[in-house]
């Protein structure tokens, strides 16, 4: 007796298999602080090399208005705030998957001038300009930083006063505002810094003269894709994640 091979079933069966694995393939919708942008991207590719077909999709925005999204109920799996107030906020309000909110990241505020203008070296020759950006701080964690530095030095209510602020609605757009010379000078993140070439550092702004600069990140509750979120969380803060973040200018979560 000849066994005759069962193609057809065979065929069937890898046919299904394919769509079983089709299937499984999922995408995963990241909100993150625009200042992550260029690191996140390059997280992102180097992530789904490790998770063929799947797929992130990012919305990037001050995180002010990002969690604002997401207790409006927005379609998000993970969150990375620039600032632990946000993600705070929501973990109150049992917006978060529980034990997923912890920093990956710090950063650091320095003030810039349009390239070829006479650099600000001092918070005393910033107050002596006529238009200075930062982000609003109501929804931008770098203008809220800026602002505790401003007040910090002693120029910000006079700054308001004499309404030299131009408020911003993220630390991109305070960036780009600078770049097109539209503002003297503004304060946004090194790593904001670093990726324009129409602006020069002025000096950096001393740490202790705002609240850390913290970056968390944590899967959302309503995550339609926990298990993947969570391993997007992981790779973040794994050690080719925090290389990633490190050479955009990044610092690591916990000072060393």
């Amino acid at each position: 007796m000849h066994f005759r091979p069962r193609v057809g079933f065979v065929s069937l069966a890898l046919a299904c298999w394919g769509l079983g694995a089709a299937a499984q393939a999922a995408e995963l919708t990241v909100s993150a602080a625009i200042s992550l942008k260029a690191a996140f991207g390059e997280i992102a590719v180097q992530f789904e090399k490790g998770h063929p077909g799947d797929n992130i999709h990012f919305n990037f925005a001050a995180s002010g208005e990002l969690s604002q999204q997401i207790e409006r109920g927005a379609p998000v799996d993970v969150f990375a705030s620039a600032a632990l107030k946000q993600m705070n906020d929501l973990g109150k309000k049992g917006l978060l998957l529980a034990g997923t909110n912890q920093p990956f990241a710090r950063n650091r505020l320095v003030v810039v001038v349009p390239k070829g203008q006479a650099k600000v070296t001092s918070f005393e020759q910033l107050s002596q300009l006529s238009r200075l950006t930062i982000g609003n701080p109501k929804t931008v964690p770098a203008g809220q930083y800026a602002a505790e530095a401003l007040t910090r030095a002693g120029i910000y209510d006079t700054l308001l006063a004499s309404q030299k602020i131009v408020f911003s609605e993220n630390v991109r757009q305070a960036l780009a505002y600078i770049e097109d010379g539209n503002v003297d000078a503004g304060i946004v993140y090194v790593t904001d810094a670093r990726t324009s070439q129409k602006v020069s550092v002025g000096f950096a702004v001393p740490a202790n003269y705002s609240e850390p600069v913290i970056y968390p990140i944590a899967v959302v509750q309503d995550s339609k894709q926990p298990n993947l979120a969570r391993a997007f969380v992981t790779f973040v803060l794994s050690a080719r994640g925090q290389e990633i973040l490190q050479s955009k200018g990044f610092l690591g979560a916990s000072k060393k």
